[in-house]
């Protein structure tokens, strides 16, 4: 239990710091693709978060 709420912790600060870094990078270069780029890591890592528990069901 306690290895994967580590897992989700680890996960949830390496999101938050994609989600930082892409409004960081929007913010003082000016690379506006950075912002929705890091929104894609998010949606990518939900997808296979999904598979995974509709899988790990059947």
């Amino acid at each position: 239990m306690l290895k994967t709420e580590s897992r989700v912790t680890l996960i949830d600060g390496l999101l938050a710091a994609a989600v930082l870094l892409g409004l960081v990078l929007n913010a003082t270069v000016g690379w506006w693709w950075a912002d929705p780029a890091a929104g894609y890591v998010l949606v990518y890592y939900a997808v296979r978060e999904v598979r995974e528990i509709f899988s790990a069901e059947h």
